[in-house]
């Protein structure tokens, strides 16, 4: 499947969830439900098979970012002073479509794109392992496991 150009609902198990918050790279725009990584810096930038890239989980807001500068997360734990940063998800279990070979819970699941993964990509961003079928396309990730 494409990368995502619009925010999309995407299947997810209940959980309690794990919100991290994450300055957003200067010229990112990241959808709701994408799944999204940081940069050698620690900026969140949508999810993508790139050298560098360490994912951090699912959006659980979209941010549009395209024409700010590198977020901040500021001072306290309330995230007083923080600027351009994005709240998301790092545990559940998602479902997101996969390309490729057909994946057997356990396998790995790497990241293509943020609406993608892949048993098997060029430069391995891990987002977590493969539990079980989803909808036609579609399996779904323990982003817990990594």
């Amino acid at each position: 499947m494409p990368a995502l150009t619009a925010d999309v609902h995407r299947m997810h198990s209940v959980h309690q969830p794990q919100f991290l918050p994450l300055p957003v790279k200067a010229g990112a725009r990241i959808y709701l439900n994408a799944i999204t990584c940081t940069d050698a810096n620690g900026f969140a930038v949508a999810g993508a098979n790139t050298a560098g890239l360490r994912a951090q989980g699912v959006a659980w807001k979209s941010f549009d970012n395209t024409t700010g500068a590198d977020g901040t997360l500021g001072d306290t734990f309330s995230a007083y002073g923080a600027v351009r940063f994005i709240e998301v998800d790092s545990q559940g279990e998602w479902e997101f479509a996969f390309t490729g070979a057909v994946p057997k819970p356990g396998d790995n699941a790497f990241v293509v794109d943020d609406n993608t993964v892949a048993t098997v990509t060029s430069n391995s961003v891990l987002l977590g392992k493969f539990t079980r079928p989803g909808s036609p396309g579609k399996w779904f990730v323990d982003i817990d496991r990594r």
